[in-house]
């Protein structure tokens, strides 16, 4: 006999397989067979929430499965008394009790797919009234109810109700699983599972349509750039569509998706992918277009109409383009409706396939419905057509935008190939080439266009076949066509280079390790095991070139663009501020390689006891943003600030801010640099002079030295009428009186500090 405490209580101090069972509320099937573990135990385990089967074993060797759970409530640090709690059907189930000292482990079963499921009638008497006469409601009431359960056992009650305080109770009497299947006890209801009671042999189905072995899926190649999108659609449709997969699918939690919606920019191909699945054959395809829902009344006959067709033709495609504009939030009429369709074809071979430009506009309520959809972004297209060296210069465009590029680059050919022609052949002639009217008899090309000069002529030029377009094309091009995943936010495509940025050659350096060679040598960075840096920080004195500095990186690593003033978000309506910030990581996520650059960040980014709870609220967003994109590639976030001292310290942990780099005041070197490039139009300036002279201003001040400086030379040489260049001393003694030094001693001091707190 087993001492009080049990064999495994002696050890569980040591033991992190070793727990108490506590009990969690609940009845019925409804989230039975989850096990809640603290995060820490999930972790000991190495067991992923929602997603692994984990074993538990008794004292007397009795085992039961559940599905690894993460508890929402605090479950207590005492090694002694580390919970796993069980709702009281799964003790029922298994035979545990609450104090019950058990062991748990990971578990290569699986939760199996139901072939049949007989159950028996155990209504008490006293529930039973004269009404309550239609068995077949009753059975179609069970087996909406069990397809909806995560997981099922023999030997469970469960109690259903309808109207008119009609209740059943049920026992799960037999589940009968698949051979090919594990051998955990626990099961899975779809619309592939025989639900009986007691002896019936019949059940609540939907007609169906017989089909093959396997569910024909779409053509990798068919749309450019969507290969992996087409791979995971192609798994859903079968996973759905197809009879036999259901013998081989794995557990089907309450998060696993059976529908999908694509979501993404303009021109990423949504719209393509629909229609390539609407031409597959193997399931008949039913439509939902705003065309349908013109009036609100035969929206709601019609999307009925729609799904109840789609039930009897199994298997079946359903079809919503642009389902953000047809059903907004707005809308809650049309949601609701859609929502009970959902929950009508759920367990039927009908797979719904919608797409939205934003998934922001559409009611959780419904993705909930529709079983949580994986919110699949569609990717950018990658351009593996183009040359290696066009691909590298377009991130972010979408299959649109690279269509609109070609087009352009072909016309910025054109006119290269016209500009070469207008020097030496006659307009008329040239024209008659371009129309193909240029040939003599024999349609081989008028000997009277070539000239003496002929020998100079690139005689591809005078094919008539389109140009072939070059890299200066595609350059040209580029400078016209930005990508659609940042038309909505402000966007540039910087044009500032190290060069423009006077003694900026440390600070490069610096990039160069923080940036430039993660971005570079991809696969040698990975061997090391090393993650880029999420993010860089930037503090200085004012008009000391960060925000110079954040389009120099840009520009050095070919990476797009985004920009934004921390004061520009906290003036926003209340919401609208923590919308911006998620829509601009969602963008620079679908154009990376990509920089976001929050310019004057102290203004979102002060310490939470500093100020009000507006800046608050978009702060949390911000750290929530940062912490969510770190599978994210090639997403880089800069920020400046004059007041580094302020920033909330959650900020600069290690994974968000840990790269910190001083752009401070230039020295007599960089000054030179900067006096060079302002004055380079003058001629006789004694730059040695002015690189002393201005010691301790920024390099904003400088250039502003510079420029009125230049100013006053101007006017006196209009006065003058002279068509020299001169600046003299004078012109820089007015302007020295007209700019003051902005930075003081206590603001370095401050700087000092903070670098070295």
């Amino acid at each position: 006999m087993n001492p009080p405490n049990g064999r495994l209580s002696i050890h569980m101090a040591n033991d992190p397989t070793s727990f108490v069972i506590r009990p969690l509320p609940g009845a019925g099937l409804d989230g039975a067979f989850r096990f809640h573990l603290s995060p820490d135990s999930l972790d000991r385990l190495g067991l992923q929430s929602g997603v692994d089967v984990c074993q538990i074993t008794g004292e007397k060797g009795g085992t039961g499965y559940g599905i690894a759970w993460r508890a929402t409530d605090k479950m207590g640090t005492s090694p002694k008394l580390r919970p796993v709690k069980l709702t009281s059907t799964a003790q029922a189930a298994f035979g545990f009790q609450e104090g019950s000292h058990v062991a748990i482990s990971k578990s290569a079963a699986s939760i199996m797919p139901a072939a049949s499921l007989t159950l028996t009638d155990i209504t008490p008497p006293d529930w039973r009234t004269p009404d309550d006469t239609d068995d077949l409601a009753w059975l179609k009431r069970a087996d909406s109810y069990l397809t909806d359960c995560e997981a099922i056992a023999a030997g469970t009650t469960f109690d259903l109700s309808a109207k008119k305080k009609l209740r059943r109770r049920f026992y799960v009497d037999h589940v009968q699983g698949n051979s090919a299947s594990g051998t955990s006890g626990l099961f899975y209801c779809d619309g592939m599972t025989k639900v009986v009671i007691g002896d019936e042999s019949t059940r609540f189905d939907t007609p169906s349509l017989a089909l093959g072995d396997s569910f024909p899926v779409l053509d990798i190649g068919a749309i450019g750039g969507l290969v992996d999108e087409i791979k995971l659609l192609n798994k859903r449709m079968d996973r759905v569509l197809n009879r036999s997969s259901h013998v081989v699918s794995k557990s089907r939690h309450a998060h696993d998706a059976r529908h999908t919606l694509l979501h993404g920019y303009e021109g990423t191909g949504k719209s393509m992918l629909i229609e390539a699945v609407e031409r597959t054959p193997g399931a008949s395809i039913h439509t939902i277009r705003e065309d349908d829902l013109s009036t609100p009344t035969k929206a709601i006959t019609f999307i009925e109409q729609t799904f109840d067709d789609a039930l009897r033709a199994q298997p079946s495609i359903i079809t919503i383009d642009k389902l953000d504009k047809l059903m907004p939030k707005e809308n809650s009429t049309l949601t609701s409706v859609l929502v009970r369709q959902f929950k009508k074809i759920r367990g039927a071979r009908v797979f719904v396939l919608a797409a939205a430009r934003s998934t922001l506009s559409i009611d959780n309520v419904l993705l909930r419905a529709a079983r949580t959809a994986i919110l699949r972004t569609m990717l950018v297209d990658e351009s593996e057509g183009l040359a290696e060296l066009i691909s590298s210069k377009t991130h972010g465009f979408t299959g649109g935008d690279l269509d609109m590029l070609v087009s352009r680059a072909h016309e910025f050919a054109e006119d290269r190939v016209d500009f070469h022609l207008s020097g030496i052949l006659p307009i008329g002639l040239r024209d008659e080439l371009r129309n193909g009217n240029a040939t003599n008899g024999n349609g081989h090309m008028a000997s009277s266009i070539y000239s003496e000069d002929t020998t100079q002529v690139d005689t591809s030029l005078l094919e008539m076949q389109p140009p072939a377009l070059t890299e200066e094309d595609f350059d040209l091009a580029r400078a016209t066509v930005h990508p659609s995943a940042l038309r909505e936010v402000f966007f540039e495509k910087p044009k500032v280079k190290w060069s423009n940025i006077g003694g900026s050659d440390a600070i490069k350096q610096q990039f160069d390790d923080t940036l430039g060679l993660p971005l570079q040598h991809p696969e040698q960075f990975a061997r090391y095991d090393l993650r880029p840096s999420k993010g860089v920080l930037l503090y200085g004195p004012p008009g000391c070139s960060k925000t110079m500095t954040a389009q120099a990186v840009a520009t050095t690593y070919n990476l797009n663009f985004i920009a934004i003033k921390g004061a520009e978000l906290i003036s926003m309506y209340v919401g609208e501020s923590e919308k911006a910030i998620r829509e601009l990581f969602g963008k620079a996520r679908q154009a990376a390689p990509c920089v976001i650059f929050f310019d004057e960040i102290d203004a979102i980014g002060a310490e939470r006891d500093a100020g009000g709870t507006k800046g608050l609220n978009v702060l949390t967003t911000l750290l929530n943003e940062m912490d969510g994109f770190e599978e994210t590639k090639n997403v880089l976030v800069l920020a400046a600030t004059n007041k580094p001292e302020v920033l909330d310290p959650a900020l600069l942990r290690p994974g968000r801010f840990d790269s910190h780099i001083y752009i401070g005041l230039p020295n007599i070197e960089a000054r030179k640099e900067i006096l060079k490039i302002g004055l380079r139009v003058a001629e006789g300036v004694d730059i040695e002079k002015l690189a002393a002279d201005t010691e301790g201003y920024s390099g904003a001040e400088i250039v502003r030295i510079c420029n009125m400086a230049k100013m006053s030379g101007f006017k006196h040489d209009v006065a003058t009428e002279s068509s020299r260049i001169a600046i003299g001393g004078q012109d820089f003694e007015e302007a020295f009186r007209a700019v003051r030094k902005g930075t003081t001693a206590e603001m370095l001091e401050g700087y000092e500090a903070f670098a070295t707190r």
